[in-house]
């Protein structure tokens, strides 16, 4: 992913949560200015300033090989891997309000 591109998923984010940078500054702890400056097609965030834009837009950044994740049909090599995270995630969820939990009662 470019530099470019991240900023336009960021801005896509943002237009899809009706957002205004006002108030992503306000939940990023950034000024309007500086969400608007990274948030421009010219935009060179640093670092802290990207991750708390990430944060305020409810994301989360991760960090993948290049080409991680390519359609199969772009690289005949390619082959999916699973991973342990994925795998947990389905097995780990808590229950949701409406499924009773399971309680131990003593006789």
């Amino acid at each position: 992913m470019t530099k470019q591109e991240l900023i336009a998923a960021l801005t896509a984010r943002r237009d899809a949560g009706g957002l205004t940078n006002a108030q992503i500054a306000l939940r990023s702890g950034l000024t309007e200015r500086s969400v608007r400056n990274a948030l421009s097609l010219k935009g060179n965030p640093q670092m802290s300033s990207l991750l708390a834009l990430v944060d305020a837009l409810g994301l989360e950044l991760q960090l993948a090989p290049k080409g991680f994740g390519e359609r199969a049909d772009t690289d005949p090599g390619y082959r999916p891997v699973p991973t342990r995270i994925g795998n947990a995630v389905g097995h780990a969820a808590a229950p949701t309000a409406s499924e009773p939990r399971s309680r131990k009662r003593s006789p």
